[in-house]
């Protein structure tokens, strides 16, 4: 006997054999045992999942002569069909017979008895690809059709198909098969054909399978003719247009560590071997998404055992929101791949990408700085204030004249009662808190310095919660500090500051303000669970800085460490401002006759 072809060779000759399709046999297999076959069933999904098998296996099944079996294998009817010479199973491939002619050929047809079978069965394979006017002629029979005869169509495009025609059949949706049983398909196959593989090989080739069983036994098929002694991983990646683990290793070590003539030379490397691109892609975004798992889960069990290398030297080498943040960006690139000619730039565009994006990670943010001065003193030092004695009682202002008092009586000139109001007044030092932008506006030089002081680790953390930041814009209490700070980005961080870069400068200098400030600086407690001080810069600054820090850095220049700050109790000038507001609404009460006396 000639050569036959491992799908054919092994394709399911009982419907028990079938893999991966268990729903769509065990209503086939429920409709034979109780009598109630259809007359029209719908056979749709991907290739190489069974759709023309199952069909084969139907017609099988409604002419078998024995009762007690679906299919026994032994009548007339099961050797006829097995052997392709059948008189009443007609296939027709409407790829090729899409016409209407042809349609009207069949129907003519379909008013004859069956010469063997109970059952005429048409297999009409891709129906998707006939023609609107064999549609419609085939549409007539389908809706009423002799009781002796069965059709079966089968599609990959149900999209094609007219819904006139699709609602008068019953329809089949065949699923991808699953790698798991695409494997033990194919380790049965090595097995009966004394064929020894590599561990792993079938799962390898499983995945490369698109869910289609077809596709799986062809791909094994070229491994075994290529094949010496016996079938490696190696050898799948090189026939099949895939880089190894060491060779996607190699790609983001050239990224981590800012090679960019290493990188290139990879990417030509993959362009002349014809590596897959689109696959290329899915490995990449699967190992970085094993990764995360494999990060929180530290078992293996759970990932692909085909790239435990990659897999364990992403999970040691990248954090998990950088890998995030490259599956987001290949994924974005892999949308516009397919509808492009040319994937290979694309891809090199999309390394680029990622290359440009680690950059920023180069910078070294961890230094943790120890103050050697108090925070008092640092602050005085810097704003040039020279020590104060506390005051144990602070003046007033009222229309713009100072008044000290503890105590401030109201009287009239015509002899109202007196009125006293008694105002306690925190003992910190007002002048301490300061009433400009200076102190929260930033330059560029300033920014630098947070980034030699900003720890990388406290920033992903305060990150995690700023991404969580909208919560706060229904509480009344914290609506108009979320407000302030929010559509952001968070860049910089430590235990004292939190630097967020805004779209503009007018939402900058909003921030700034020193009455906003205080607000934040409570906001912080809530909003990252202590006290720091919240600082914005523009989006352009924060560039301007990265470009600064990396030049100052490679000149061993970089600046001194910010040093943390004592962020003054600004509830006094908020007290300030409400006896001052208190004196005011006096004042608009009684007019010019108030007047303000020490007691």
């Amino acid at each position: 006997m000639s050569y036959q072809s491992l799908y054919r060779k092994y394709r399911p000759a009982h419907l028990d054999e079938v893999v991966g399709q268990e729903h769509v046999v065990n209503v086939l297999k429920n409709s034979i045992t109780k009598n109630k076959i259809s007359h029209a069933y719908l056979f749709c999904g991907p290739r190489g999942t069974g759709k023309t098998s199952i069909a084969k296996l139907f017609a099988r099944a409604v002419n078998c002569e024995n009762p007690d079996q679906v299919i026994c294998g032994t009548c007339d009817n099961c050797m006829a069909v097995a052997d392709g010479t059948h008189p009443d199973l007609i296939e027709i491939d409407a790829a090729s017979n899409n016409g209407v002619e042809e349609i009207r050929g069949l129907i003519e047809k379909v008013k004859y008895t069956p010469i063997l079978g109970k059952y005429k069965v048409y297999i009409i394979d891709e129906v998707h690809m006939l023609s609107q006017g064999a549609f419609n002629a085939l549409l007539k029979t389908l809706e009423e059709p002799p009781s002796h005869v069965v059709f079966i169509l089968a599609t990959t495009e149900i999209h094609k198909v007219l819904p006139t025609i699709i609602s008068r059949c019953q329809r089949y949706d065949f699923n991808r098969i699953g790698e798991a049983d695409i494997a033990k398909r194919l380790d049965y196959v090595l097995n009966n054909e004394n064929v020894v593989a590599e561990q792993g090989v079938s799962k390898l080739i499983a995945s490369l399978s698109g869910g289609g069983l077809r596709n799986a036994l062809t791909i094994l098929e070229q491994a075994i003719v290529l094949a010496d002694d016996q079938i490696t991983v190696t050898q799948i990646y090189d026939t099949n247009g895939i880089i190894t683990d060491e060779d996607k290793i190699n790609l983001f070590n050239s990224i981590r560590e800012q090679q960019m003539e290493a990188l290139v030379s990879q990417i030509a490397m993959m362009n002349e071997k014809s590596v897959n691109i689109d696959r290329l892609m899915m490995d990449l975004v699967s190992g970085l998404k094993d990764s995360i798992i494999y990060s929180h889960t530290k078992s293996d069990t759970l990932v692909n055992e085909n790239s435990l290398m990659f897999i364990h030297y992403l999970a040691e080498t990248l954090e998990v929101h950088e890998r995030l943040k490259v599956i987001e960006k290949l994924l974005s690139y892999t949308d516009k791949m397919k509808f492009s000619q040319n994937q290979a730039t694309y891809f090199e565009v999309a390394m680029v990408d990622v290359f440009n994006s680690f950059s920023n990670h180069k910078v070294n943010l961890n230094q943790q700085i120890e103050p050697t001065m108090t925070a008092e003193q640092i602050y005085r030092a810097e704003n040039n204030i020279k020590p104060q004695k506390p005051k144990t009682s602070t003046q007033i202002e009222a229309i713009n004249k100072p008044a000290v008092e503890d105590g401030v009586s109201f009287e009239t000139e015509n002899d109202l009662d007196v009125i006293e109001e008694e105002i306690v007044i925190e003992s910190e030092v007002l002048s301490e808190v300061p009433n400009e932008q200076s102190e929260s506006f930033l330059t560029v030089d300033d920014v630098v310095r947070y980034m030699v002081t900003a720890d990388k680790a406290i920033r992903i953390q305060d990150d995690a919660s700023y991404q969580e930041i909208d919560r706060f814009k229904v509480d009344l209490k914290w609506a108009r500090a979320s407000r302030l700070i929010s559509g952001g980005k968070l860049v910089l961080s430590s235990h004292f500051f939190a630097v967020i870069a805004l779209v503009n400068e007018a939402a900058v200098r909003e921030v700034a303000e020193l009455r906003n400030q205080t607000e934040l600086h409570s906001f912080s407690k809530v909003l990252f669970g202590g006290e720091k001080q919240i600082l914005a810069i523009t989006q352009e600054m924060y560039s301007e800085a990265v470009s600064k820090f990396l030049v100052l850095s490679k000149e061993n220049n970089l600046p001194e460490p910010v040093q943390p700050k004592v962020f003054n109790n600004t509830s006094q000038v908020d007290e300030h401002e409400e006896k001052d507001e208190s004196l005011e609404k006096v004042k608009e009460l009684f007019g010019g006759i108030v007047e303000i006396i020490e007691s």
